[in-house]
């Protein structure tokens, strides 16, 4: 990318712009050379010839002529280095070319002055103009050549200088704007960086909003199911057990409550929920009248892991329906909790009839459907429900997920959290 300079006075300060130089240049070069001229003439007036000089204006003005060629050629000269800018591979070839017309305008300068000089400056009482104008020539062509040519040559060589210094500082400012380029496009990625990782952010939190509203639904649809089956157990005993019904009223009651008052939360822990369990078991055992065997076994050590809220109703009421059902009414439910590795496996057995005749391993009634498409809103494919024959008749529901408790969620939740409990752990 080149840089060229963006306003007036950028541009002044450019002496090697093509064409032609900067009106500064222009005014440096014409004082520069006004200086050599002044110089040049108290040199002749302080030397010891001076005195041979009656007009000293004479003297000044051909000193002046010769700065003041070299003004106006200065510009040409900066010019023609533009003109004969060497590139590589071709500035040995270039070299004959800026020597010849070096030695070519030096001449030229110098027949000049001479001529202008033996115009100026009379001759000598003694001598006659002719043989003075002849013995100005020779001097001139004797001393003041071998000058005109180091005076080509140096401007020549300060326009290559200057032409560096601008290259210099063209790079430099070229430099500077790509590292505000740079620093520009660092900036922006940042920005990016930060705006996809607000976006992540929305769409997770909208992601996880959607999940919650997919679970709230679920959960909306699998409350009245277990309802409507909870009330046909009720209605059934109408007649045959008033007293009972009165208790599984009660029983029903209390199980609503709290199914109800803990129904913002996805997960509850396993206490939690074999409490409700038991609500809804002491309800089937009136409902049999003694001929159902209900057992509940959980180990300790898992009483606090998370669980979805109601997930062994409906694995319970599937084992009623396909299993104690069709043998008659009575039979054993038994349900099993514990920990294998990482993962909480629950267990629900029933003593079926064992003919083969309960649900298939996709089976998707009602309960069983709302339970696997809550499984796999909440843990994806870290979970699984399956329905397997059991050995000796019957079926077995288990469901495996992760082993989580509501600690472990907090630290994970909480990464200053979790760096405390590792510095604290024994």
């Amino acid at each position: 990318m080149t840089m060229y300079p963006s306003t007036r006075a950028e541009r002044s300060h450019d002496l090697t712009t093509p064409g032609a130089m900067g009106k500064r240049a222009l005014l440096l070069s014409f004082a520069f050379w006004t200086l050599v001229g002044a110089f040049q003439a108290s040199n002749w007036l302080l030397s010891p010839f001076g005195s041979r000089f009656p007009d000293p204006w004479r003297v000044i003005a051909s000193a002046m002529f010769n700065a003041y060629v070299w003004a106006l050629l200065t510009p040409v000269i900066f010019r023609l280095r533009v003109r004969l800018n060497p590139e590589r591979g071709t500035r040995l070839r270039r070299v004959p070319i800026i020597v010849a017309v070096g030695l070519g305008v030096a001449a030229v300068v110098t027949a000049m002055a001479a001529v202008v000089h033996g115009s100026l400056v009379p001759a000598p009482s003694g001598r006659r103009p002719l043989e003075f104008s002849a013995w100005v020539g020779v001097w001139h062509m004797g001393r003041w050549y071998a000058q005109h040519v180091v005076s080509f040559f140096g401007i020549f060589v300060a326009a290559i200088a200057v032409d560096m210094t601008r290259r210099f500082h063209a790079r430099e400012r070229e430099a500077a704007q790509l590292h505000a380029d740079a620093s520009q496009l660092q900036a922006e990625r940042a920005e990016l960086r930060a705006r996809s990782a607000r976006l992540q952010a929305q769409s997770a939190a909208l992601q996880a909003q959607l999940s919650e509203a997919r679970l709230t639904v679920l959960r909306t649809r699998l409350n009245p199911h277990f309802l409507f089956n909870t009330l046909n157990a009720v209605s059934a005993l109408v007649a045959k057990n008033p007293h009972g019904v009165r208790d599984m009223i009660a029983l029903l009651s209390e199980l609503l409550r709290h199914a109800l008052a803990e129904s913002t939360e996805q997960e509850i822990p396993l206490r939690d929920e074999l409490r409700l369990l038991r609500l809804y078991l002491e309800i089937l055992e009136i409902r049999y009248q003694g001929q159902l065997h209900i057992v509940v076994t959980a180990d300790a050590d898992v009483q606090d892991a998370l669980v979805p809220n109601l997930i062994l109703q409906p694995l319970v009421e599937n084992a009623m329906k396909h299993g104690i059902d069709r043998a008659g009414g009575h039979g054993t439910i038994a349900v099993l909790v514990h920990q294998s590795g990482d993962d909480l496996v629950l267990t629900v057995r029933d003593t079926g009839p064992g003919d083969g005749s309960g649900p298939a391993l996709g089976a998707s009634g009602v309960g069983l459907g709302l339970t696997r498409a809550r499984l796999a809103e909440l843990y994806g494919d870290a979970q699984r429900l399956e329905l397997v024959p059991a050995a000796g008749g019957g079926m077995t529901a288990r469901v495996t997920l992760p082993y989580h408790t509501r600690d472990e969620v907090r630290l994970a939740a909480d990464p200053v959290a979790t760096d405390h409990a590792e510095l604290v752990r024994p």
